[in-house]
């Protein structure tokens, strides 16, 4: 998904400013869509304009004027020539599942307990705030766009299941057995100890 295309998209919505952009993408739940830096909103809406994809309305608000953006006839074919792409695989980019593949024995099982602690927080805060948005009565959200909240649902209460087995697995010690055909693990802490003893 290109950043352009989700900016089309938000747009589609209705026209909307650069702060109402900004805000699609960081609200509480954007991180289950999408991710989009502030800094890099406004050249990208630039090279929009420019390809003639979207143009800059002035809102007229109580006096004050607002610079909307809004999609052109080209905007609208090519958001829906993106919509109807098959959409390519999702990348899992998640650093709290990197870290348990590198965790070793040496390691405090406490800290990795807190690191779960704090997900879970995060994801009973965030399933919390999915549950309300889709029900708040002033975020616009299509019938399809329901499956997808729905599926953001199903998503974290799963994560919350597993997130609550794996701290009681730590907490009672029941780690589930390893896979090791190499040693791996133990060749690992070797090599750990060898590099700390030169390096002291």
């Amino acid at each position: 998904m290109s950043i352009e295309h989700s900016i089309l998209a938000v747009i589609s919505f209705r026209p909307s400013s650069g702060y109402d952009i900004k805000a699609e993408f960081e609200h509480k739940a954007a991180g289950l869509y999408w991710g989009l830096s502030y800094g890099s909103l406004y050249p990208k809406l630039k090279k929009l304009e420019d390809e003639g994809f979207i143009v800059t309305v002035e809102s007229d608000n109580d006096g004050r004027k607002k610079k909307l953006y809004e999609l052109t006839g080209k905007g609208w074919l090519e958001l829906e020539s993106w919509l109807a792409q098959t959409p390519a695989a999702p990348a899992i980019k998640d650093e709290l599942f990197m870290k348990m593949a590198a965790w070793h024995e040496e390691m405090d099982m406490h800290t990795l307990s807190d690191h779960l602690r704090k997900r879970e927080n995060e994801s009973e805060e965030l399933l919390s705030y999915v549950k309300i948005w889709k029900g708040n009565n002033t975020s616009y959200i299509n019938k399809v766009g329901m499956l997808a909240i729905r599926y953001a649902e199903l998503k974290l209460e799963a994560e919350l299941k597993w997130l609550k087995e794996s701290i009681d697995a730590i907490k009672n010690d029941e780690l589930p057995a390893s896979q090791d055909p190499f040693d791996l693990g133990g060749k690992q802490l070797e090599r750990r100890k060898a590099a700390l003893k030169t390096d002291i």
